[in-house]
């Protein structure tokens, strides 16, 4: 998914008022006449969309906001909404906008012990899966490869759902030496490989794969993105387009566009490695800058280790811009400051050393980095940005009492709504979803703690409806949640 990146700030408390400023400001509008009143004595005057017991989502210029039922008194509503209801639209949880192209995720539902003899006693029954392998063997009929693949499917199905991505992906890898040419494998491979950032691995497995399967789109778009993610630029814009003669896809069409437009800049940058990042750089001016730059960014990697309980295996790529080519490249609104779509990318025009806000910009975006890999991109774009809000040492202490009463009034969008990216939102939105989401990752951390933090990251790979692994984790659902959040809120800083 791509990470809506940070907004841009000239200083921490520059963008405390600008949150201020929306929180006290942002009125809903609609041309509807329906009337929430609230049981705090106030209303709310917007087109209510869907009521149940746990909330009321309704609609205002430039989206669709909630507030728990529990704070509700009643609702009057106007004649026409009386007479044709307006339904809510709904949404594929899977359809996120991503930094490089994929194809569609390809995995299924998890196997439940009941459905499948390879899962046994909460585990994977690895003696099955070396029975099958025997078999096999022994009679490498369609029928026995066919309970092959299937077996070995299954046990990597579920140990993604685990939160296990490396031993999903060892389990392809084993399927593949006793099943070497079958391409749903190998594309389900490729993916968890590049999603994890693994792209010499996936670049090995894909390049022979493109030549036995000349005519899979899904192959060489893999096999583009796992060059871009290595800034092998002409490689990717060259299988990219291979992609888009077998098949045409609008989201590969803007990544070479902007593939391109990055190998413009690309042959006068200086590059600067460590063990975990490699920094490119646009020349002298940023030299001694990138140093500390990279000096920042481990102290933030060893720290993000201990929080999330994972090490990223792969180097991090981190580019340095000058403010008008961070523009030209991203094409991102005016209010991004950095951003993180798989390379981190950061304007340090006119900056000569790491001030504390500098530092923490790095270290929001290289939180997104490890929720990218932690993930496989599969993370609510709320819950990524409250993590990364939460790790750069960011609170909502200052703006609590006007949020709490935002959360009150209902003026804020559901969690529900901010899944997807943010880039695209309004910009007056923008700040108010930002601490909204940083709320969340607070109230997580204060009644749960940093593990199960941990623990739905490493279970979105295999169920990125986030709704469901709410229930299945918290056991709450959206609207309590949103409830929770927001008792959280008004408990903490009052109305």
């Amino acid at each position: 998914m791509l990470e809506a990146g940070i907004p841009r700030k000239k200083n921490a408390t520059s963008l405390r008022r600008l949150l201020f400023l929306f929180l006290v400001t942002l009125i809903p509008f609609t041309s509807s006449a329906d009337v929430i009143y609230l049981k705090n004595g106030r209303k709310i005057v917007a087109q209510v969309t869907q009521e149940d017991s746990k909330q009321v989502v309704y609609s205002v210029q430039g989206g669709e906001l909630s507030i728990p039922k529990s704070m509700v008194d009643h609702i009057e509503r106007s004649p026409a909404a009386a007479e044709t209801p307006p339904s809510r639209p709904t949404e594929n949880p899977q359809e996120k906008v991503r930094e490089v192209p994929l194809p569609p995720l390809p995995f299924g539902e998890t196997p439940s012990a009941s459905d499948s003899p390879v899962i046994k006693a909460g585990a994977v029954d690895e003696a099955y899966l070396l029975h099958l392998g025997d078999e096999f063997a022994l009679d490498p009929s369609a029928e026995n490869a066919r309970l092959l693949k299937q077996g070995y499917q299954q046990a990597a199905l579920f140990q993604a759902h685990q939160g296990d991505p490396d031993g999903a992906t060892q389990k392809y890898q084993q399927a593949l030496k006793l099943l070497p040419n079958d391409l749903s494998l190998t594309l389900a491979l490729a993916y968890l490989q590049v999603t994890q950032s693994h792209y010499l691995e996936a670049v090995d497995l894909l390049l022979p794969a493109s030549d036995r399967y000349p005519k899979s789109a899904d192959v060489v778009m893999l096999l583009g993105s796992a060059f871009y993610g290595m800034e092998n630029l002409d490689e990717a814009i060259a299988q990219w387009n291979k992609a888009l003669a077998l098949q045409d896809n609008a989201r590969l069409r803007e990544a070479v566009a902007k593939a391109e437009r990055e190998r413009e800049i690309a042959g006068y940058y200086r590059e600067l490695r460590s063990e975990h990042f490699l920094i490119r750089y646009g020349g002298e001016p940023v030299e001694k800058l990138s140093g500390q730059v990279l000096n920042s960014l481990e102290a933030s990697f060893q720290n993000l280790v201990l929080d999330l309980d994972y090490s990223p295996r792969e180097v991090i790529i981190v580019i340095l811009y000058p403010n008008q080519a961070f523009q030209d490249i991203t094409r991102s609104p005016n209010w991004v400051g950095a951003l993180n779509d798989g390379k981190i990318r950061v304007p340090v025009s006119g900056l000569t050393q790491v001030t504390a806000d500098l530092a923490r910009v790095l270290k929001h975006e290289l939180t997104h980095s490890f929720v990218r890999q932690i993930t496989m991109g599969h993370c609510p774009t709320w819950f990524n940005e409250g993590l990364a809000q939460l790790e750069e040492g960011n609170t909502t202490a200052i703006l609590g009492a006007q949020l709490a009463r935002a959360v009150t009034d209902g003026r804020l969008a559901s969690f529900q709504a901010l899944e997807g990216p943010f880039l695209n939102m309004p910009q007056e939105q923008v700040a108010l979803s930002y601490a909204k989401s940083l709320a969340a990752l607070e109230y997580l951390r204060a009644n749960y703690d940093m593990g199960e933090i941990c623990n739905l990251l490493k279970a979105m790979p295999a169920q990125p409806d986030f709704s469901l692994l709410l229930q299945s984790e918290l056991h709450l659902t959206y609207p309590a949640f949103e409830q929770e959040v927001g008792n959280y809120l008004v408990k903490k800083y009052g109305t």
